[in-house]
């Protein structure tokens, strides 16, 4: 399988499992708002492609998960900062944790899967 065949096919399936879980989330009828999540997730899906052009020839390098991991350590400690900064409420610390432990997930998972998809087709 070609890089670029495996970068739409990842892209593709972003695009629609997202779509399908804020979809599920949303109320019903959704609301006109919902358009600009959607042309959110579209313009992510879209980065998120051309990140895999670089990404997926990096992956398979052995120093790179390290590189990888500090810069979503640094991204969430600079987060943190900001927040703490920005004097958050003791209220909202929990759903901030909650969301940053959700980006580290996912960088993490974005990073599993792709080194068994070079590993496996590319």
């Amino acid at each position: 399988m070609k890089q670029k065949t495996l970068q739409w096919i990842e892209t593709f399936l972003f695009l629609v499992l997202n779509l399908s879980i804020f979809y599920a989330g949303a109320d019903h009828p959704v609301p006109k708002g919902f358009i600009w999540l959607v042309l959110w997730i579209v313009l992510i899906s879209l980065l998120q492609h051309i990140y895999l052009g670089w990404f997926l020839k990096e992956v398979r390098k052995k120093d790179f998960l390290c590189l990888h991991l500090f810069v979503y350590i640094g991204m969430g400690i600079i987060s943190l900062f900001y927040l703490i900064h920005g004097r958050i409420y003791r209220e909202y610390l929990l759903f901030v944790f909650f969301i940053l432990g959700i980006f580290v997930l996912y960088g993490f998972v974005f990073y599993v899967i792709n080194r068994w998809l070079a590993r496996k087709f590319l």
